[in-house]
């Protein structure tokens, strides 16, 4: 049996990697999911579970530490984008105090990829298709309108508007620091999310999404084949060595594809991987054991992404709140 530990347990990335981890039939897996409040709903669906602190308190890593040497636990997923770089500098360090394994990318590709200009400036660097970017201070004299005006460092598309004059993004710009401006590439619908797996240099396949989104968030997506997508984002990903998932956002342009948004980790969309056929929280795991897997994505289907809820017992609430850790009975009602 390995255990796994699953932190970000109220929100969608954890979530989905702990619903990716039930999905995996031949591997005995015991969950352990930690979040910092004790109604997140992933909690109750883990073999055992914990409250953690914030990544940003001093003594996080340690706090992490006492629980991996009690618990054992193998592999350490985190489900939070705040803890990402606090993970990467730290993974050899709690690989030695606890033979830990953490399931990150390397801290240069994180740094990266949460800019979104250092993003396109990679890209570039290494004669990779990325739609035109400027920051405020290199903006040409002449410019084809409309244009995106987004934050350096942002997400879920908060910050996200269009310009399409001169006079809306001088507004836009003169109101508000750490934009960047970015040619508007393609149309809503060729725009699509990209998923790979890898581990010590092997990289899996892309699965290929064309999404719709609402409030930043994919809510629809169909998987797509497309040799080309799927060779450019691969190249991204052994570039930037990537430890683990990694999803790349991006639109077409004459058949081009152009990256606009990478995410060093496992996405919102890992739970509709699995659920088609390929499921990344399984390929590293089991490229790590040194075990087959071979994913079978079935391109005749759509994922429709909706709310649901979980009813748990107030009692077990009140234990976990109370003593910091749970062996949850199963929730009332619950499809996590």
């Amino acid at each position: 049996m390995i255990t796994v530990f699953v932190s970000g347990a109220g929100g969608g990335v954890g979530q989905g990697i702990i619903k990716s981890l039930k999905l995996i039939d031949d591997l005995e897996i015991r969950i352990i999911a930690a979040d910092m409040g004790a109604l997140s709903a992933g909690l109750y669906t883990a073999d055992r579970c914990y409250l953690i602190p914030k990544a940003s308190e001093e003594g996080y890593v340690d706090y992490l530490l006492d629980i991996f040497c009690k618990e054992s636990v193998d592999f350490y997923f985190p489900g939070t984008d705040v803890e990402l770089l606090k993970c990467a500098e730290n993974a050899v360090y709690i690989k030695n105090k606890s033979g830990t394994t953490v399931v990150v990318s390397p801290y240069e590709a994180i740094e990266l990829s949460d800019d979104k200009y250092l993003t396109y400036e990679f890209l570039e660097q290494n004669d990779l298709y990325a739609p035109a970017s400027f920051l405020p201070s290199n903006l040409p004299e002449s410019i084809d309108y409309p244009v995106i005006v987004k934050p350096r460092i942002g997400c879920r598309s908060i910050g996200v508007s269009i310009a399409k004059n001169i006079q809306e993004l001088n507004a836009r710009l003169e109101s508000e620091r750490g934009l960047m401006v970015q040619e508007l590439v393609g149309s809503d619908d060729e725009e699509y999310t990209c998923t790979v797996a890898a581990v010590n240099g092997k990289v899996s396949d892309a699965l290929i999404l064309r999404r719709t989104l609402r409030s930043g968030d994919t809510f629809q997506a169909k998987p797509v084949q497309s040799t080309v997508i799927s060779e450019y984002v691969r190249k991204i990903a052994l570039l930037l060595h990537i430890n683990g998932s990694c999803n790349f956002q991006l639109r077409l342009a004459d058949g081009i594809p152009k990256v606009f948004e990478i995410n060093c980790r496992f996405s919102g969309t890992t739970p509709f991987c699995s659920q088609l056929g390929f499921n990344p929280v399984e390929f590293y795991l089991k490229a790590v054991l040194e075990k087959s897997y071979q994913g079978s994505i079935n391109y005749d289907a759509i994922v429709l992404r909706h709310w649901t809820e979980s009813v748990i017992d107030i009692k077990e609430y009140e234990m976990l709140q109370s003593n910091g850790s749970l062996d949850p009975k199963k929730p009332l009602i619950s499809n996590l």
